[in-house]
């Protein structure tokens, strides 16, 4: 992992986003891409063309001499004591829409990971409701780290899991051990077993495989028996001492099922930590 991408809009979400991605490019040594996107909108379709071009000079501008701002405020507070830089900074503005232009950088970059802020009071549930972050986590080929509102920066420690069918999501979990290993953090590999359901133990026989396939010791197993999956991870997370939550994105992973439920009901799932979202 050496290319992170950090998309802002200069807000204190996007702030709160910035204090993860400066630590992990830490971690790495990598490179850290801070990127804005703009646009300008036509209001009046009649507008001479010099009014707009200049609105359009203008908003460039000015958004250039933020993102330059910004980057000579990471680089001068990221330096080993002989003044050197821990890792390298680039400043990238585009025009257009903020979640085609993220994913036209994610591969003109070849971005290894993808860092966002979320807006608004309710932490991921804004992520169901069409906002920026969400889309870039459905459509990004590479993981999306979403950072809550009012998330500020924590030592990410301990990782949560949480899967629905532990086959299925073996890919994304090298990519999640890959995260973990960098981190130097825990993972908890939870799953919910619902009501009337019997897979304890094939759940234990393939976290045995898993465990033995890999090199990493710090790996650990959870079920818990509740009825309602959502309740389950959201009693799980707030009981316990987690820094991530990561599931997998995929049509009818357990991510897709958490998200479509709670759009029929309209349930909020609240939460304060990050969710890592893995493909």
């Amino acid at each position: 992992m050496k290319n992170i991408l950090l998309p802002t809009d200069f807000s204190q979400n996007a702030e709160n986003a910035l204090s993860f991605a400066v630590e992990i490019a830490r971690l790495v040594k990598g490179n850290l891409i801070l990127f804005h996107s703009y646009s300008v909108q036509l209001i009046d379709p009649n507008m001479p063309a010099e009014i707009y071009l200049s609105a359009y000079q203008e908003e460039e501008k000015a958004a250039k001499e933020s993102l330059e701002g910004l980057k000579k405020r990471i680089i001068n507070s990221n330096k080993d004591e002989a003044g050197n830089e821990l890792f390298t900074t680039e400043a990238v503005v585009s025009q257009g829409l903020v979640v085609d232009e993220t994913l036209s950088m994610i591969k003109d970059f070849k971005i290894d990971l993808v860092i966002m802020g979320t807006h608004g009071a309710s932490g991921i549930t804004e992520l169901i409701l069409g906002s920026n972050t969400a889309s870039v986590i459905e459509n990004s080929p590479v993981p999306v780290l979403a950072i809550p509102h009012n998330t500020g920066y924590r030592e990410i420690r301990n990782i949560v899991y949480a899967y629905d069918d532990i086959k299925s999501g073996l890919p994304s979990f090298h990519k999640l051990l890959s995260f973990a290993t960098i981190c130097d953090a825990d993972i908890t590999l939870l799953h919910i077993i619902e009501k009337g359901k019997d897979t304890e133990d094939l759940n234990k026989r393939e976290f045995d495989k898993i465990k033995s396939a890999t090199n990493y010791d710090r790996i650990n197993l959870k079920l818990v028996h509740e009825e309602n999956v959502l309740e389950g991870i959201n009693e799980y997370v707030n009981s316990n001492d987690v820094d991530v939550l990561a599931m997998t994105i995929k049509k009818r992973t357990l991510f897709d099922r958490i998200f479509n439920k709670s759009l029929t009901k309209k349930m909020a799932y609240h939460t304060r930590i990050p969710l890592l979202a893995l493909h």
